[in-house]
């Protein structure tokens, strides 16, 4: 037989019916996914998870199809096509059923430190993996590449009925097509309209991509996308074990009030007699916690797990599911008054849909202004008015957050206190040498914050509410000036952008300056406390009690795609996606790339596996 394949017709053939067999067999495969899951009672779901079960197998077939064709076309020889669909889809095969084992145990799908924890010194010590598992994977790695090898030289071998074939292809084609904008638009439509049945299983299969059609709809159609007031709040069917148990019901007979004050990537050296006089007076009263870090670097994590008290990598479950914070139940229960005034729309990130999604009749956030210099003073003024109203027979909650310190750094000109500054940076160009003028501007509008807070304060002085009121100000993350490299937020996790200050005035407590570690997550438990619930902390959180004497070992920041394990010494950054599956970085103190990360990495190992079962911890 010639080793060269002609036409080139038969490869697309053999192929086809390659991907095919193997698309079925993982379809088969991967449906275990949904028997490791849990909640699938109502029709919506059941007819979601099915589709996207599908939809999403092909779409990964269809991204490895694509190359083996280039490079078979290219490339037209038999041994070339058995070695090459042998070797790949064996290692898609063996992948995708290691990946389902880690999602039977952990409920996340292969990522960095998954791969670290398994690959690193000591790791059976911890996850227990003896020599039987070794024997059965090495020989399923055998079986499946013996397997495929068989099947792909059979199917070429038998290739004889083409006219068949020729109509099968365009009609799988279109079938398979179907069922992935099936997936895409229910997906789509139910996150429009808070179908948490639907929403809630994003993260069932691997490397799943959801669709949203929220800004389109807005934009074209006017559609209301805060619909809060459509949602039914069930948790009969979920995928999460938050709280672990029911809280305490004991509290304090007398219940103080809660003000939090959030100021826009506020960073940890920002807290200082000339760019924040009033909150650095006022800090003088109360405790400050100057090792503080956010659970992100990102608003929408930094927010979540100061709610949350739990890591942002649960950000997404949360957010499908719409489930409300523990924190905000528990007030409801006590009958708390709400207030929540935000200088930007609660509606991106999603916090009417997760924080404050069993309360929108209580939020405020939808201000006529463009930019922050005009909506930050709106926000004191809501605030002071509501004050005035309120009924004072009901303890409150108030959440106010400022947004003029969010990049470009917006504040009127009587606030231009520290120059040379640049209020109006050319994006594509900035770098380096604009970051004295940025970093003033970014000065500039955390004094032009300050200064609504210091009206904040003011007032609740004057009505004489120090006495009963427990006041936190901090920020949702930090912002860097290229003090490691990066600008701004959100592009990794020093110090610049993950530290934040955190000022904690409790009514009698003395002022005292805190160094121990401590995190976001630290701060519902502290709450819980001060209002005497007893509760475990561990029953609906990852945190401590601020006011417990030990500080902790490290702390957790979260991204988008990717997290850090934080400590005094090191920085363990991390991808918890498959689709980004890069080894652990490992950087000091300051930031920088180590080179001795094998050394780093055996020392940290303990941290490591602990995050990694704490990022199950709160899933079913």
């Amino acid at each position: 037989m010639s080793l060269l394949l002609k036409p080139r017709k038969t490869i697309f053939r053999t192929l086809f019916r390659f991907l095919f067999v193997n698309l079925l067999i993982a379809i088969v495969i991967n449906y275990f996914y949904i028997l490791f899951s849990s909640g699938f009672q109502k029709f919506l779901s059941i007819f979601f998870i099915h589709i996207a079960l599908i939809s999403n197998t092909i779409q990964i077939h269809l991204l490895i199809a694509i190359p083996l064709l280039i490079i078979l076309l290219v490339i037209s020889n038999k041994f070339v096509l058995y070695l090459l669909c042998t070797l790949t889809i064996s290692t898609l095969q063996i992948i995708n059923f290691i990946d389902l084992i880690i999602y039977r145990h952990f409920n996340f799908h292969i990522n960095s430190i998954i791969l670290n924890a398994l690959a690193s010194e000591g790791s059976e010590d911890s996850l227990r993996l003896g020599a039987g598992t070794y024997m059965a994977a090495i020989l399923i790695v055998i079986v499946t590449l013996f397997l495929e090898f068989i099947l792909i030289c059979n199917l070429h071998n038998k290739l004889k009925d083409r006219s068949i074939l020729s109509k099968t292809i365009p009609l799988v084609l279109i079938i398979g097509l179907l069922f992935i904008v099936s997936d895409k638009l229910t997906y789509a439509v139910a996150d429009l309209y808070n179908r948490c049945e639907v929403t809630r299983y994003g993260k069932v299969f691997p490397v799943y991509q959801p669709m949203t059609i929220k800004r389109f709809m807005r934009k074209k159609f006017d559609f209301k996308v805060d619909r809060e007031e459509t949602y039914q709040f069930d948790n009969t069917y979920t995928g999460l074990n938050y709280p672990k148990n029911e809280l305490s019901q004991s509290y304090s007979i007398s219940k103080p009030n809660i003000v939090w004050i959030m100021l826009d990537a506020w960073r940890f050296d920002m807290l200082t007699e000339e760019i924040t006089p009033n909150i650095k007076k006022f800090s003088e009263n109360s405790l400050i916690f100057n090792n503080h870090f956010a659970g992100g670097n990102a608003s929408r994590f930094g927010i979540y797990t100061l709610f949350y008290s739990i890591h942002g990598y649960y950000w997404h479950n949360f957010l499908g599911e719409r489930r409300s914070p523990v924190f905000i139940d528990e007030l409801i229960k006590q009958r708390y008054d709400f207030k929540i005034i935000s200088s930007r729309k609660l509606s991106s990130p999603e916090f009417r849909k997760t924080a404050f999604v069993r309360i929108p009749d209580f939020i405020t956030d939808n201000f006529p202004g463009k930019d922050a210099e005009v909506n930050d003073p709106l926000v004191t003024e809501c605030f002071i008015d509501w004050l005035d109203q309120r009924d004072t027979t009901l303890s409150f909650f108030s959440y106010l957050f400022y947004n003029a310190s969010h990049r470009s750094y917006t504040y009127p000109d009587d606030f231009d206190k520290f120059k040379p500054s640049n209020k109006s940076p050319n994006y594509l160009t900035v770098g380096k040498k604009d970051a004295v003028s940025l970093m003033n501007s970014y000065k500039n509008a955390i004094y032009f914050e300050d200064n609504e807070v210091g009206k904040i304060l003011r007032k609740l002085q004057e009505k004489n509410l120090f006495k009963n009121t427990i006041i936190l100000i901090t920020g949702d993350h930090g912002e860097e000036f290229y003090e490691t490299g990066f600008w701004g937020h959100t592009s990794a996790f020093s110090k610049y952008q993950t530290q934040v200050p955190l000022i904690l005035y409790i009514p009698g407590k003395e002022h005292k300056i805190i160094t121990k570690l401590t995190s976001h997550l630290d701060v519902v438990p502290t709450m819980f406390g001060l209002l005497g619930n007893s509760a475990n902390p561990e029953d609906y959180s990852q945190g401590q009690s601020l006011l417990n004497e030990e500080g902790r070992e490290f702390v957790v920041s979260c991204g988008w795609d990717d997290c850090a394990i934080i400590d005094d010494d090191n920085y363990l950054v991390f991808s918890f996606e498959t689709y980004n599956i890069g080894a652990i970085e490992v950087r000091d103190s300051e930031y920088q790339i180590l080179d001795n990360e094998k050394e780093i990495l055996k020392i940290k190992r303990g941290e490591v596996i602990q995050v990694l079962f704490e990022f199950k911890e709160f899933m079913k």
